[in-house]
C-alpha cells in the first residue's frame, strides 16, 4: 500500500483570533442599488469645522464610505462569490472566529437594510471553511431591545 503525501498542510486556525465581519454592502449589479458604500458623510464634531467640508453623501463606486478600497470594489454581501472570498481570505490569515454584526429580524443599521436573511449562507461559507461564527449586537440594537425589556 502506498502512502499518500500530503503536499500543503491542512492551513493552521488560530480560534482565539476575530475577525468583525458586516453584512450590510450592497452593490448595483447584485442588489440594483449601492447600500451602506454611499452613506453620508460623517460631519466633523465642531461645527465651525464642519461648515468647512462637504456634506451629502458618498458617490460610489469612486467615492466610498470607507476608509480603504476593497480590493473586490465596492462589492455586495450577497454576492455568493464574494462570500467565498472573503471566508477564503480570513482562513489564509488563520482567523478562526467570525464575529457577525446581528440586528434583530427586519431591522438594520440606520445607513442599511435588513441581512438576517444571510446569516444561514454565512454559516455555512465559514463552516466550509474551519471558521466559527459569533454575533455582537451594536449597543444602540442592545439597548432598543433589552432595555425596553428591562424597564
Amino acid at each position: 500500500q502506498v502512502n499518500q503525501v500530503q503536499l500543503f498542510p491542512p492551513p493552521v486556525i488560530f480560534y482565539d483570533v476575530h475577525i468583525f465581519y458586516y453584512l450590510w454592502y450592497g452593490s448595483p449589479s447584485v442588489d440594483n442599488k449601492y447600500i451602506h458604500w454611499d452613506h453620508v458623510l460623517v460631519p466633523h464634531w465642531d461645527p465651525k469645522i464642519a461648515a468647512s467640508h462637504a456634506q451629502g453623501k458618498h458617490t460610489p463606486p469612486d467615492d466610498i464610505a470607507s476608509s480603504f478600497y476593497p480590493e473586490l470594489g465596492p462589492y455586495s454581501s450577497r454576492d455568493p462569490k464574494v462570500l467565498e472570498s472573503h471566508m477564503a481570505q480570513i482562513e489564509a490569515a488563520a482567523a478562526g472566529v467570525l464575529v457577525l454584526s446581528w440586528y434583530p429580524p427586519g431591522v438594520g443599521d440606520d445607513h442599511g437594510e435588513p441581512t438576517e436573511d444571510l446569516v444561514p449562507t454565512v454559516m455555512d461559507a465559514a463552516h466550509r471553511h474551519s471558521i466559527k461564527v459569533t454575533d455582537y449586537m451594536p449597543q444602540n440594537v442592545f439597548c432598543n431591545v433589552f432595555c425596553y425589556v428591562t424597564q
